[in-house]
């Protein structure tokens, strides 16, 4: 019975692990992130935007929620100790809607994303405004049930449990997809979007550190450039 289980389990938690990262050199370069919680702070405040559901992101981009669905957001930090908001539970009242991107509550926006053990609905909060955002995505080791020792799997921030979390990068993707809306914020995904501005991508590869606090700085650079070339 207990084999019969094992590849069931083992599965649930690789996609938990894993559906956020791409095979070749993105999904092996992802550094230890052990002070997370003194490298991550608010890089720059995000602007208000329309209350409403974005079906799609071009209606993000567009600042233009077509679904103007009643819903309750609470924001979550990403721990005790850090304020920085990272995450929040949404209630719909009434039915929810079907195709959702994610969501403005009027001062921050959330993206819709499925994971975690039960591969539930996450809405996750986009640190900084521009054509690609990112997000930091709070995840705790678990303890797998039937003896299987401890396994990784995304799950809502201020955890309570003892056992520790940690945190990751990911960029939104600068097209709709449901499915898959992230990308994980590896060294190399970061240096082919700075790219496009090469005296930006020179200072990033010249920092002592490609930590998650110098990528989010580089990433929340280049959107400003990109939202003063709109």
């Amino acid at each position: 019975m207990v084999l019969k289980t094992i590849p069931l389990v083992l599965l649930l938690t690789l996609f938990s692990v894993c559906s956020y990262s791409q095979t070749g050199e993105d999904s092996l370069d992802v550094e230890d992130d052990s002070d997370t919680a003194t490298q991550l702070i608010t890089i720059n405040q995000t602007k208000a935007r329309k209350r409403g559901v974005y079906k799609t992101y071009e209606e993000y981009l567009n600042d233009s929620p077509s679904v103007d669905a009643e819903f309750a957001a609470v924001p979550l930090k990403m721990s005790k100790n850090n304020p920085l908001i990272v995450e929040a539970r949404v209630k719909y009242k009434g039915k929810r809607p079907k195709k959702i991107w994610g969501i403005s509550d009027g001062e921050n926006v959330y993206i819709r994303v499925t994971m975690g053990q039960f591969l539930k609905n996450h809405y996750l909060r986009i640190q900084c405004d521009g054509p690609m955002p990112y997000v930091f995505i709070v995840e705790k080791i678990v303890l797998v049930p039937m003896g299987l020792g401890v396994a990784v799997a995304a799950t809502t921030a201020v955890g309570t449990a003892a056992l520790p979390s940690f945190v990751t990068l990911s960029l939104v993707r600068t097209e709709t997809n449901y499915f898959k809306p992230l990308l994980l914020g590896t060294n190399a995904r970061v240096k082919r979007v700075l790219k496009e501005y090469p005296e930006l991508l020179e200072a990033y590869k010249q920092e002592p550190k490609h930590n998650k606090a110098t990528k989010a700085k580089y990433i929340t650079e280049y959107n400003r450039r990109k939202m003063k070339e709109r």
